[in-house]
């Protein structure tokens, strides 16, 4: 089946550079029109389901896409299941503190998620980090957040058909790791607001087709 995964749209926490995983703020203005250029891109996709997370900027965006498509709307089902990853008591902080505390762990000269996965490249050891260094260990581990998306994959496969075309509204920490984890493409950035990426799932695994789009229609 060929997944539409696309990163939800700014938000207020986005634009005060604040940590935003399991915690949720709304869209901006910029965020509705994120949400609203995506559904342009995807207007022309059928789609046979629709996902998002049970965040409201999860929530908002997928609304916005599925209000620009062309053919019938199919209903969207909302699910815990695809959360951002869950990072504990740095909630709502300063990115910069939280990424900080992990670049110097890890020995990394600049403290953003970007520069630190181009030169660890292994998501599983930054989500165990971000864990330890949360003075309040709140968070997910590595074991409990791919416990938790091997369960939505594989819930996936079992529900639609394999040749469906499915809309999943979800977070650009989760986007990045399906690509590098699952899908081995090692240079996954975190995505931009309202970028499309497209991977195709089948019982052999998860293929990245295409990721961080903003401009292809589809």
């Amino acid at each position: 089946m060929k997944l539409y995964v696309v990163r939800h749209g700014q938000t207020i926490f986005n634009t005060l550079n604040k940590v935003q995983g399991w915690a949720d703020t709304p869209l901006t203005k910029k965020g509705e029109k994120d949400g609203q250029e995506a559904g342009k891109r995807l207007k022309n996709v059928a789609f046979d389901v629709a996902f998002s997370s049970d965040t409201s900027r999860a929530m908002h965006t997928a609304e916005y896409i599925l209000a620009e498509n062309i053919h019938e709307h199919t209903k969207l089902q909302i699910t815990p299941e695809w959360r951002e990853y869950f990072f504990g008591s740095f909630e709502g902080g300063s990115n910069d503190v939280m990424w900080g505390a992990v670049a110097k762990e890890f020995g990394v000269a600049k403290g953003t998620p970007d520069a630190i996965a181009a030169e660890v490249q292994d998501m599983t050891a930054i989500m165990n980090k971000i864990y330890e260094v949360d003075p309040q260990h709140l968070g997910e581990n590595a074991t409990h957040f791919w416990q938790r998306i091997d369960a939505a994959l594989e819930k996936l496969l079992m529900t639609q058909k394999a040749d469906a075309n499915v809309l999943l509204v979800t977070h650009g920490q989760l986007i990045g790791n399906l690509a590098q984890h699952y899908g081995h493409f090692i240079g996954a950035e975190r995505p931009k607001n309202g970028a499309v990426a497209v991977f195709n799932l089948d019982g052999d695994g998860l293929q990245v087709e295409l990721f961080n789009d903003v401009d292809t229609v589809f």
